[in-house]
């Protein structure tokens, strides 16, 4: 046993069994130096239902009041969308995220499921740096949603149709008409969720540090729209209606299904999601290794 007592939240849905063994080394090597866990009940469901792991030494959380007071981290274990799922409670209770790419891509995320121990040690020594990312604060009002509820994306508020005829969206910045859309949806994106949904529908990449959003219009019925990008300051109120009589929102990983016509205003939020980069590590690396930016197969 050794170093300080970080406080740390583990949470993640389940594991693969390629990387059961790396996620209990990262449980044994923070136990092992004194550290008090928490772990998420699904993920703990998992270990134990399919692995027949019993973690010792940790207490389980099931929402946001379970965890620590005096948390120091949230450790994401999974992909991107596990990462999302864990920024509302790293949002909420004004912590550092960690990312640990059991997934995919892992764009986000800190390390890889092969360097758990290296990350611990990093923590631990705090060789590392704290990205604060923008987030969304978002409130949908329709029939069938909850009005005074608060929804934060911290990647994109996205709007899109639930069967086949298009929605038209009429679209306030600021108070402002912009214009009415005539398309399949709309993403509203932070710089974070600039390189997630927003680059696959012709977005541009936009820097983590940069004050702004990115408004991207999904298969527009007008060829001459194109992506806008706004002051991060801007209010943004959207009403969408379609003949399906359905509109599909969704806050990150999140998707609500609406009885139309629905408002949506968005904002920036108050606070922001602290975001652990390990050092050596940079935006521009990312985007070079994970989406094979300048990559040209024939050099």
């Amino acid at each position: 046993m050794g170093g300080s007592q970080e406080r740390v939240a583990v949470y993640g849905w389940s594991v693969a069994h390629e990387d059961f063994d790396a996620l209990i080394q990262l449980f044994e090597t923070m136990l092992d130096r004194g550290w008090r866990l928490q772990i998420y009940c699904k993920l703990e469901e998992c270990l134990r239902r399919h692995f027949g792991y019993q973690i010792e030494g940790a207490v389980l959380f099931h929402g946001e009041e379970d965890l620590f007071g005096d948390l120091d981290y949230i450790v994401s274990v999974g992909g991107d969308g596990t990462l999302l799922d864990a920024a509302q409670y790293a949002y909420r209770a004004g912590v550092p995220i960690v990312g640990i790419n059991f997934g995919h891509l892992g764009f986000l995320t800190a390390a890889q499921s092969g360097e758990v121990c290296g990350l611990v040690l990093a923590l631990e020594s705090k060789r590392y740096t704290i990205e604060d990312r923008m987030v969304i604060g978002v409130h949908i009002a329709s029939e069938d949603a909850d009005n005074g509820e608060l929804h934060v994306a911290l990647n994109d508020l996205s709007i899109q149709k639930s069967g086949k005829s298009m929605l038209h969206i009429n679209t306030h910045v600021d108070g402002v008409f912009l214009c009415t859309y005539w398309s399949d949806g709309l993403i509203l994106s932070t710089p974070t969720g600039s390189t997630a949904y927003n680059i696959s529908v012709g977005g541009p990449i936009v820097l983590p540090g940069t004050e702004a959003m990115v408004l991207c219009p999904i298969a527009p019925h007008n060829l001459s729209m194109r992506p806008l990008v706004l002051p991060s300051d801007s209010e943004v109120v959207l009403r969408a209606s379609g003949r399906d009589g359905e509109v599909l929102v969704g806050v990150d990983a999140r998707v609500f299904r609406c009885r139309g016509p629905v408002e949506i205003s968005a904002m920036r939020a108050r606070r922001r999601v602290r975001l652990v980069r390990m050092e050596g590590d940079s935006f521009f690396s990312s985007i070079r290794e994970k989406l094979n930016w300048g990559l040209d197969e024939r050099n």
